[in-house]
This record gives C-alpha cells, sequence and structure tokens, in this order.
C-alpha cells in the first residue's frame, strides 16, 4: 500500500495500477468478476457462415481457408462467485471518525455504546482464531480535501469521480465541487463509449448527474450514530 501511495505522489500510473491489482488480489479480488459469458469454436468456413446468422454471434477471426475461431454467446450461464467475495469487499468498510483528530485514531471513535456493541459485535467481529478487524489502515489523507459523496472528492487538484470519465468531462474541475458545496450546484458529465452487439458496433451517448452532493450510501439515526 505504501508503494502505491508513492506511486501516486510520482504520478506513475503504471506502477499505481500495478500495486492496486496486487492489493485486491490479496483482499478477495475487490469482487472481480472472472466468469466468462461467451465461448469459442473452431469451425469451418460453411458452418461460420451459419453462425453469422445465429442470434449469439459476436466475433469470428480466420485462421486459414476453411478454419475460423467463432466467439458466440453462452446459452447457459454459471457464477461460481460466492455473494460473501461480491458483497464483503475491502472498499465496503467505511468508518465515522472524529474530524479533531488525525488518521491514527482505531475504533474507539466509531461505537461509543458499550451495551450496543456487546449486543451485536458477533455478527461484525469473530473471536476463536477467525478473521477479526484488528486495525484501520489509511490509505491517503490531504489538508486541502474536498469530499462529497463517497469515491467523489478532490485532493491536490486529483479529482476522484465514480461513474464518469474525465477525460471526456474537461468542465468538472476544482471549482465545480465549489459551487455544489456552496451553491448546491448539480453538475452532468456525459460518457461516450462503444458497444458491440451481435457483430453490430455502436456508440452510446449516456448523461447522468456526476456531482451532486447527495449521499445515498448511509443511514444516520438520530443519535447522530
Amino acid at each position: 500500500m505504501n508503494l502505491r501511495q508513492q506511486a501516486k505522489d510520482a504520478k506513475n500510473e503504471g506502477l499505481g495500477q500495478f500495486c492496486k491489482l496486487i492489493l485486491n488480489s490479496a483482499f478477495g479480488g475487490d469482487a472481480l468478476n472472472s466468469e466468462k459469458y461467451s465461448t469459442t469454436k473452431l469451425l469451418s468456413a460453411n458452418k461460420t457462415f451459419i453462425q453469422h446468422m445465429m442470434g449469439g454471434f459476436i466475433h469470428s477471426t480466420e485462421l486459414n481457408e476453411d478454419l475460423y475461431a467463432v466467439q458466440v454467446d453462452r446459452e447457459n450461464c454459471r457464477c461460481n462467485t460466492c455473494l460473501q467475495v461480491a458483497y464483503f469487499i475491502l472498499d465496503s468498510a467505511k468508518f465515522c471518525d472524529n474530524p479533531n483528530r488525525g488518521p491514527e485514531q482505531l475504533f474507539e471513535e466509531v461505537i461509543k455504546d458499550k451495551g450496543f456493541f456487546d449486543k451485536y459485535k458477533d455478527c461484525v467481529f469473530s473471536e476463536n482464531e477467525k478473521k477479526q478487524v484488528h486495525h484501520i489502515e489509511v490509505e491517503k489523507y490531504r489538508y486541502n480535501c474536498i469530499a462529497l459523496p463517497l469515491k467523489n472528492y478532490i485532493i491536490n487538484n486529483e479529482i476522484v469521480l465514480k461513474g464518469a470519465i474525465l477525460d471526456q468531462n474537461p468542465q468538472i474541475n476544482e471549482q465545480t465541487f465549489v459551487d455544489c458545496v456552496s451553491k448546491g450546484t448539480i453538475a452532468t458529465a456525459i460518457n461516450i463509449t462503444l458497444a458491440k452487439r451481435k457483430g453490430t458496433m455502436s456508440r452510446l451517448k449516456m448523461e447522468k448527474n456526476a456531482i451532486t452532493g447527495s449521499h445515498t450510501k448511509m443511514i444516520v439515526l438520530s443519535n447522530q450514530s
């Protein structure tokens, strides 16, 4: 994790992505979808021609005069990824802390009601040599940080915005975050992607609300817990 932090500070995107893959592999793969929903067949020229007219055809590659590698959709798919891996991942761990303290604080600021903790601790923590949370590791923090919802913040002119392609939306900058906080301005983004379906390539243009200031990932109770 320290190596990835150094790579991010040095603007080394290649090393940063490599460290991210290593971290995700070490902590459950970050719910990586490794299932394959297509299959490849070796067919003759005549059967390849017939396969082109089928609904599940994706792509074909000529190997020689009478041999083609044809990629088609599977009629039936089976997912072997456990729900535990898909839901309980590293990025799902979110904690409320004391804003007056630094990143060295642990769990004493999270749960103040000891009776509540004793009642529900078996649902979260475990004992008897099983997995349990020991420590909070801070990946990155700065003083000049503007954060809206989760995975939507700007630190030292580095913007993190989930759901929007920043290279295609240069209008999203630091001032956009400031306007959202001070004026409640909602910023939109347009993502342009290419998708292929049944041999037809399409250009998709999707418009969405990029910065709204709304938080939909957490429920705050009346006692602010």
